[in-house]
């Protein structure tokens, strides 16, 4: 019962994040202050992702990716996305950090539209001993004003700078 309510409020939360997190009614860059509480609502959606990610919160984080990202994963549905993405992991990230780096304009690349992309750190805790973990997360405008992961990859360039690093990712994939 405590996990159902714990999972059911994760999704409530995230929710409620991402559908604050749409700021800007237009393309997501906007300008001005637009773009500043664009990029602050991005911050915001991939923070909520990374967090429900660690807290295996699959339903949230499926929510919170694009359909085109759930299909090149081989799930049409949120719930065929969590029966791929659900598995128990093998360390304690109960007390992980997430952080997040500067939100840059990213071009559309591919198949993924334009939208802001971050670096998105999570460094294990006392309870986990591993490494720090760096991803690019490229977010675009969704429905309803939110903001949705279109596109993950892990970041292995450390000496340049966050908006370098990650449009260089974004690119590669």
């Amino acid at each position: 019962m405590a996990a159902r309510t714990k999972r059911a409020t994760g999704v409530l939360v995230l929710a409620v994040v991402l559908s604050l997190a749409g700021c800007d009614s237009g393309d997501g860059t906007g300008s001005g202050k637009g773009k500043e509480e664009s990029a602050a609502a991005a911050i915001e959606a991939a923070r909520a992702y990374q967090q429900a990610s660690i807290d295996q919160d699959w339903k949230a984080a499926c929510a919170a990716r694009t359909e085109r990202l759930r299909r090149s994963w081989g799930a049409d549905t949120i719930a065929e996305c969590v029966e791929i993405t659900g598995t128990s992991r093998l360390q304690n990230l109960s007390d992980a950090r997430v952080s997040t780096g500067e939100a840059v304009e990213i071009e559309a690349f591919g198949p993924h539209p334009a939208g802001i992309g971050l670096r998105v750190t999570v460094e294990p805790g006392t309870a986990a001993r591993g490494m720090t973990i760096d991803t690019a997360l490229r977010l675009v405008p969704g429905g309803r004003g939110t903001w949705l992961v279109d596109q993950a990859v892990d970041l292995t360039e450390t000496g340049s700078p966050d908006g370098e690093a990650v449009r260089s990712a974004l690119r590669r994939k």
